[in-house]
């Protein structure tokens, strides 16, 4: 369904007139719109990406222009893309045309150029996975504390909502744009808290650390584009980054690695990447009763988890020896790079009443249920997802190697690059707690 100019499908979400392409085949472009009388408004620029970004006007009329046949085979092409109801929307069609025209011009060339999608915290629309169920008050706890040691400290951008400023997190977190922290509201909202809780896992394994706050998620439609996200990531090459903790995504109905993502990652090659695998996991039988379950098939990739440049974390279930009931399985999702507990992590939370909040996943809108519980001041919580699972792996890589005394990169590298013939682990022989590397990249 289309919704404030956003295309929602069971599998993929994105900007219904707008496009993102490389400059250089901008007059190619172009030309060709210009010949389906279709506009082009410059919207932003981003040189780190090499991207420019436009608003279209004028799409339906354009390619209605081009015939019945377009659709045959933009269907044809994409065979298994759409499901059953769903239809080529008008910018899937003009982004079929661009390429099949460019292609047969030029010998297969096809123009970069591609949709700006939308991300949502992992309960979002498409459902993706990050907490799973209510967060729950839980006994005051504090962070461990920071060493002696005088070397610089790692630092580890968090990716996500606006940071409630949470007391006991106080020292240990820069602001990396304006709007990082939470603004408080009458009627406090539980996603509201997700930022403070990935922060807060993340720096009880790694106390050493220091974090910077990104604020790239709505705290209350949790909703990001991925322009705005890719932009964050190479916007944050300014700040002296070790490592991005992101736990958000989604997923792409042709299964392959989003455009503007894959700019981002390529060009923070530097900075190591760890991402929520999903929360689109399928064990019926070991979810408690009542579970909504994700509309995403399990063995559906999650970007920018499932990118290669990125280490992608599942949550396993509290016993260690399976995945939790939400998150896919090593068989369903390979690209999996390690696990990592995900159920029922403590961590720091928003204080007082909170309401409970939903989305309804085929719309893609929050709303805010009749439950609610008190979190006693300053705010602890438990919560499940692959999300928290991402914040404890990265918290327990990044503190490995400031203890190494070695750079996060290096650690990385040698946990996941440098030892190939080393066969893959399971379920089966991973710690009942702690870091499990599962499957080496190559």
């Amino acid at each position: 369904m289309a919704d404030y100019n956003v295309v929602r499908r069971r599998i993929e979400a994105f900007r219904s007139d707008e496009i993102v392409l490389d400059p250089k085949d901008l007059r190619q472009v172009r030309q060709r719109l210009d010949a389906l009388q279709i506009t082009m408004t410059f919207l932003a620029a981003s040189a780190r990406l090499g991207l420019h970004r436009y608003r279209l006007g004028g799409i339906a009329a354009g390619v209605g222009s081009l015939g019945p046949g377009l659709v045959e085979r933009v269907r044809a092409a994409a065979a298994g893309t759409y499901m059953e109801g769903e239809t080529p929307s008008p910018l899937d069609l003009l982004l079929f045309h661009l390429r099949e025209a460019s292609a047969a011009a030029h010998q297969g060339y096809q123009p970069v150029v591609a949709k700006v999608r939308v991300y949502e915290n992992i309960e979002g629309s498409p459902y993706s996975g990050g907490s799973v169920g209510d967060p729950r008050p839980v006994a005051a706890f504090g962070l461990p504390a920071r060493s002696d040691s005088t070397r610089r400290r790692p630092r580890i951008g968090i990716l996500d909502t606006p940071l409630h400023p949470h007391p006991k997190l106080a020292g240990r977190y820069l602001l990396g744009s304006p709007g990082a922290l939470l603004t408080e509201e009458q009627q406090q909202v539980s996603f509201s808290g997700h930022a403070i809780f990935v922060a807060s896992v993340a720096a009880a394994q790694a106390p050493d650390a220091e974090f910077v706050i990104y604020p790239v998620l709505d705290a209350k439609k949790l909703t990001t584009s991925s322009w705005e996200l890719a932009t964050t990531m190479v916007g944050a090459l300014d700040d002296d980054l070790d490592m991005m903790i992101i736990a958000l995504g989604g997923a792409t109905a042709d299964g392959r690695e989003p455009l503007i993502l894959a700019r981002a990652c390529e060009r923070t090659s530097g900075i190591v990447k760890v991402a929520a695998l999903g929360n689109n996991g399928q064990d019926k039988a070991a979810a408690p009763e009542g579970t909504q379950f994700s509309e995403l098939p399990p063995n559906t990739p999650i970007w920018p988890a499932a990118s290669s440049t990125v280490i992608a974390v599942g949550a396993r279930n509290e016993a260690g020896d399976a995945a939790a009931y939400f998150c896919p399985t090593l068989e369903e999702a390979p690209w999996t790079d390690c696990t990592a507990p995900g159920v029922n992590l403590p961590g720091f939370f928003l204080p007082g009443q909170v309401w409970m909040a939903e989305l309804d996943v085929v719309a893609g809108v929050v709303k805010v249920t009749d439950r609610s519980a008190v979190f006693p001041a300053p705010g602890h919580a438990t919560w499940s997802g692959t999300s928290f699972a991402a914040a404890y792996a990265g918290g327990a890589i990044a503190q490995k190697a400031y203890s190494q005394g070695v750079p996060v990169r290096e650690l990385a590298d040698k946990l996941f690059w440098e030892d190939p013939d080393r066969a893959p682990t399971t379920y089966d022989s991973a710690p009942p707690a702690g870091l499990d590397i599962v499957r080496f990249m190559k």
